[in-house]
């Protein structure tokens, strides 16, 4: 049997070698220190809690990616930068004495090191040691880089029932 090379065999053999050569050697594959992108993530966690404690609304604006998505279990979701600053500018209006923290329960980073994830437990107290009492609960934040910064990308928490709450703590 005789070997003919038609057209459509050489661009079939030229379309497997461009493919090749565009997808990098496994050997050259970037290295992501996740250890390190885990840490930098939550030290940006850290950066948000410590200017909502401080009531700057700017620090934690800045820390938003402009397309985020924000989650609440009452209100539903508020999309992009502009609309989640609005929301935050009136809720902490009408809460000037609110008190929240949170803290970090895991941390993950994707392979590539562009996403990140963070898992955690997050206290409430929307009027500080006054009469409405303290809130509970727990939540998911997705980080994305933007720019080789590590930016809020989506946001989640779910507050625990008052029952809940008191049979955590036992």
């Amino acid at each position: 049997m005789q070997y003919v090379r038609t057209p459509r065999k050489w661009l079939s053999a030229g379309l497997v070698v461009a493919l090749a050569a565009c997808a990098p050697p496994a050997d050259q594959a970037p290295d992501v220190d996740l250890a390190a992108e885990a840490a930098a993530v939550e030290a940006v966690s850290m950066q948000w809690m410590e200017a909502a404690q401080a009531h700057d609304l700017d620090a934690a604006t800045a820390l938003f990616a402009d397309d985020a998505v924000f989650f609440d279990q009452e209100e539903g979701s508020t999309v992009g930068l502009a609309a989640i600053r609005a929301d935050m500018e009136e809720s902490w209006a009408a809460n000037p004495d609110f008190n929240l923290s949170w803290s970090t329960t895991s941390v993950n980073v994707a392979s590539a090191g562009d996403m990140a994830w963070e898992r955690g437990s997050w206290t409430y107290d929307p009027d500080g040691m006054g009469e409405a009492g303290e809130m509970t609960g727990e939540y998911v934040t997705i980080y994305k880089k933007v720019d080789g910064v590590w930016k809020v990308a989506s946001d989640i928490g779910v507050e625990h029932e008052a029952e809940e709450a008191e049979e955590a703590e036992m």
